[in-house]
């Protein structure tokens, strides 16, 4: 599933959720980039949009950005300061919003190898549901995560998701997120489907065009030459037969049959 598409599934979600503070989260590590993206999304009931709504993003956050659509239905991203306050790092949610998402990304991991990310989510207000999920990157190996106990699934490109809905969260409670594994190779999921599609495809043979012919012109002489050997040939092989004719005649003196290769009659002995 491309990304923007993935963006637009998690924003359109919560608007099947009516009257309030209800959200999702879906935690991405290393889809396109190594990095671990968070996308949130929520809505508010009419009588909280104007209080003052916070959530934490982790401690490596490098950016966040509140996701919005334009008149002509586009995506825009716009950056968002966090506020760091008891040890932790809170963005504020715009007032009088009903429903809002953002994006949050961590610092790049630096090379392949070990994996390793923390996240003490909390929320400034109650949030009464919150879907929640951690998307196993394909590349991973040795995953685990610790935080909650979810149900897993898979998607159909055989992606492993972590997933469940937490209810009725009091406000200022700290859920800590961790997850850990291998990327020996430093793949991200986009290019690990990459190299599983091109495995899936048979090899294409490439085409060789064919070859032309190269015609070299004749000059005038040189069918003439080849006329006039083919002409030679023909007089030698016309003028051997009739000597080889003449030669088969027989003896004028006695009348007997002679050979090519007689000098004298075998019969009587005249000189031929």
């Amino acid at each position: 599933m491309r990304f923007s598409t993935f963006l637009i599934f998690i924003i359109g979600a919560v608007r099947l959720f009516g009257d309030l503070n209800h959200g999702r989260m879906s935690i991405i590590p290393e889809y396109d980039q190594n990095m671990v993206t968070i996308l949130f999304s929520g809505h508010r009931e009419s009588v909280t949009q104007n209080n003052t709504f916070l959530f934490t993003v982790p401690s490596d956050v490098d950016s966040v950005s509140q996701i919005k659509t334009n008149p002509k239905g586009e995506l825009e991203f716009v950056l968002i300061s966090t506020r760091f306050i008891k040890g932790l790092n809170w963005v504020e949610v715009p007032k009088g919003l009903d429903e809002f998402a953002f994006m949050i990304n961590s610092t790049k991991f630096p090379e392949p190898g070990n994996r390793y990310f923390e996240y003490e989510l909390s929320f400034s207000e109650t949030v009464i549901e919150l879907d929640f999920e951690i998307q196993e990157p394909l590349a991973a190996e040795n995953f685990e995560y610790t935080g909650f106990k979810g149900e897993s699934s898979q998607d159909a490109h055989g992606q492993t998701i972590h997933s469940i809905q937490w209810t009725n969260i009091p406000q200022n409670n700290v859920h800590m997120i961790t997850f850990s594994y291998m990327n020996t190779r430093g793949l991200t999921t986009r290019s690990t489907l990459n190299e599983l599609m091109k495995l899936s495809q048979p090899d294409v043979q490439v085409e060789i065009p064919p070859q032309k012919i190269k015609r070299h012109s004749l000059y005038i002489w040189e069918p003439m030459i080849a006329l006039a050997v083919v002409t030679l040939f023909t007089m030698l092989v016309l003028n051997y037969y009739q000597n080889g004719k003449a030669r088969n005649l027989n003896c004028l003196n006695c009348g007997n049959k002679l050979s090519e290769l007689d000098k004298f009659c075998p019969e009587c002995g005249e000189k031929i």
